[in-house]
């Protein structure tokens, strides 16, 4: 059942704005933590770094690895609304009081994979505003393969996984979300800023602008989420340095893999910079897409598959019984040794259809003797 979105497309969005709490959500690599600066160095904003509050109410919601895990509220007699309003009371007050520390009246976070969070998050704080940033694939990609070490097929396929979700969630907000492409930004920052900070129902303050001094002045570390530094100013030499350092099989994966969303989203994959604006065809002016805009879009432009989008990744899922085999196999190719399952064969897990009559037909003592091996190998590589 899909997640209900709490004021989305009725305008009582509008009337929100200026109050709750703001996420900033996209691929990592992105710009997420460059907006985070921005935004952080308003008078009235604090912005966490990476919270990763999101999985901490996944976490409230579902009991991991038990299949009763998403009973447990109910069985104390709470409906799912009476919980969120408990979340929202819980986390609210200790972000608030974060804000407060800072002089701030209204709190925030940016943490990338809460993109695949984000009616969560939208549910449990119904006043909640989403900042979205996305990047040429080519340029997020290379920062992914510099940063964090990814190859270039991953990073590509995380720009097209992250994505997908990003304008696929944003255009179910509506009014709620809006879309910021990082070369607009970066490009010349003041008219998408201004037009940002009034979407957000917030006063311009011309220090935003100058966001790496108001951090310098603050005592932020120089380098932080991802090796960005905030004491430095925004770099246009950045969005086109990637095209010098991707070779031609790689610039061909690329175009295969991104061309059709890249396309929507302003993009000629071939060239570095946007080649037309994010809301090219709509009516109006600004720079920046609305949900309601991504919803427009998303019906102009052929050649993404909405419907069988790509599942969040098994760390932003409820965690069930049969996920223990899927970590503790990748918990054995990290430490570079064969998995339990592999290892023990049938032991380790439940004993093969095949098999069952050959252990049915032992006599009982060796049958018995078979069956308590089987636990013992289960327990201790569970």
């Amino acid at each position: 059942m899909a997640e209900r979105v709490l004021g989305e497309g009725d305008g009582e969005s509008a009337s929100l704005r200026g109050q709750g709490p703001v996420f900033v959500v996209g691929p990592m690599g992105s710009g997420t933590t460059l907006m985070r600066l921005v935004l952080d160095s308003h008078s009235r904003l604090a912005l966490a770094p990476e919270t990763g509050l999101a999985r901490l109410i996944l976490a409230h919601e579902q009991v991991p690895f038990w299949k009763f895990g998403s009973e447990w509220y109910g069985r104390l007699g709470l409906t799912r609304d009476e919980l969120d309003a408990e979340l929202r009371a819980f986390y609210g007050g200790l972000y608030g009081r974060f804000a407060e520390q800072r002089g701030a009246v209204r709190w925030g976070d940016k943490t990338p994979f809460h993109t695949w969070h984000v009616p969560r998050l939208a549910r449990v704080f119904p006043d909640a505003v989403f900042v979205g940033t996305v990047r040429h694939p080519g340029a997020v990609a290379l920062s992914l393969r510099e940063r964090f070490g990814f190859t270039w097929q991953a990073g590509v396929r995380h720009w097209v996984r992250s994505t997908t979700e990003l304008v696929y969630r944003g255009s179910e907000l509506g009014d709620r979300f809006l879309l910021c492409r990082y070369e607009d930004l970066v490009g010349d920052p003041e008219p998408p800023l201004r037009e940002l900070f009034d979407w957000l129902g917030e006063p311009w303050e011309d220090r935003v602008l100058a966001f790496h001094e108001v951090h310098r002045d603050r005592g932020t570390d120089s380098e932080v989420e991802g090796r960005t530094r905030s004491d430095l100013p925004m770099d246009t030499s950045r969005i086109a340095r990637w095209t010098n350092a991707v070779e031609e099989p790689d610039r061909a994966l690329l175009h295969r893999q991104t061309q059709a969303l890249a396309a929507l989203l302003g993009y000629d994959v071939a060239v570095p910079t946007p080649t037309r604006a994010l809301r090219a065809g709509l009516p109006g002016f600004r720079m920046l897409a609305t949900g309601e805009d991504l919803a427009a879009l998303r019906r102009c432009h052929d050649g993404v598959d909405w419907v069988n989008r790509p599942r969040p990744t098994l760390e932003n899922r409820p965690m069930r019984s049969q996920d223990l085999r899927a970590l503790r196999e990748a918990a054995a190719r990290a430490d570079g040794r064969r998995s339990p399952a592999t290892a023990y064969g049938w032991a380790a897990r439940q004993t093969p259809r095949w098999l069952r009559p050959v252990v049915a037909a032992l006599p009982a003592p060796i049958r018995e003797r078979a069956r308590e091996i089987r636990r013992e190998h289960r327990y201790r590589h569970a």
